[in-house]
Formats: C-alpha cells, sequence, structure tokens
C-alpha cells in the first residue's frame, strides 16, 4: 500500500498558513498504514471486504486533524462550523456516505483500533457494508497526536 506518498501530498495539498502551523508525528507515514491496515483487518474478520484508500478522502481528514490541532479543540464540527460530509465535498469528494471517527491523545494505532472497535458508533462507521474508501490523517497534538478517520462511498 502506498499510503505515505497519499498522506504527505494530503499535507502538501492543504493551504498556506493552517498547513504551515500543521505539525504531524515524525513516524505518521507508519502510524497511517497501521490504521488502514487495522481498519482492513477488522473489516474483514467481520465479513466485510477491504477499504481503498482515497487521496481526497485524506485531504478532508488532514484538514480536520490540522484544524483541532492548530485550533486546540476535539470536535467532529470543525472551527468553521462544518461537518466532515462538508469537508469531504469541500475535497471534491462525491458523498453518497460519509463517516467519520476521531480520537485523541494515544500514542499508538493499535490503542485507536481497539478504542473503535469497542465503541459501537465508531465501530459501525468502520464496518458499514456499503463504505469503499477511506481516507487517515494523524496530526501531533499537545497531549499525544490527534487521528482522524474518513470513510465514504462516492455517488
Amino acid at each position: 500500500m502506498r499510503l505515505a506518498t497519499y498522506l504527505i501530498g494530503a499535507v502538501l495539498a492543504m493551504s498556506g498558513m493552517q498547513a504551515a502551523a500543521c505539525t504531524t508525528p515524525t513516524n505518521v507515514n507508519t502510524m497511517a498504514t497501521e490504521i488502514a491496515a487495522g481498519v482492513n483487518a477488522s473489516r474483514r474478520a467481520n465479513g466485510q471486504s477491504s477499504l481503498q484508500f482515497n487521496r481526497r478522502l485524506g485531504q478532508a481528514a488532514m484538514r480536520h486533524a490540522c484544524d483541532m490541532q492548530t485550533n486546540n479543540f476535539f470536535d467532529h464540527r470543525g472551527s468553521d462550523g462544518s461537518t466532515s460530509q462538508r469537508r469531504v465535498q469541500r475535497a471534491g469528494y462525491n458523498d453518497c456516505i460519509v463517516a467519520e471517527n476521531i480520537a485523541w491523545g494515544y500514542p499508538r494505532s493499535s490503542q485507536i483500533i481497539n478504542g473503535w472497535m469497542n465503541s459501537p458508533g465508531h465501530r459501525r462507521n468502520m464496518l458499514h457494508p456499503r463504505i469503499e474508501e477511506f481516507g487517515v490523517a494523524i496530526t501531533e497534538g499537545p497531549k499525544g497526536p490527534y487521528w482522524v478517520l474518513v470513510l465514504a462511498k462516492s455517488c
């Protein structure tokens, strides 16, 4: 999987000041690849097909992760009032279904996957049978990483 290249591209595609203020962990590509592998392993273990990485979803995830980092908050609603659906549309993704999982402070990807799978809403998002693609982003927060997983199906 060439997730590392896509994640770097998502960061570079961000605009001006927000991108300059946003920082990622030094091992961000490894962490993102582990999230992708964990999501797909969880899906396969539950009878669902694997998801494919989508660059636009990665951009939407990165914008939200950077927004939370630079504006020091943790919420599905962006600092501008945006929803996950609005963010994927801004990234140029034509969505039929969008879901978003976020986490904060956990240092390891395995903790994130386990936490999401043990949370009914997050689990439902990850195992949704119609979801086909994902984007993932991780930024460095003051007390640990911000993790954003965007799951979607295009129309």
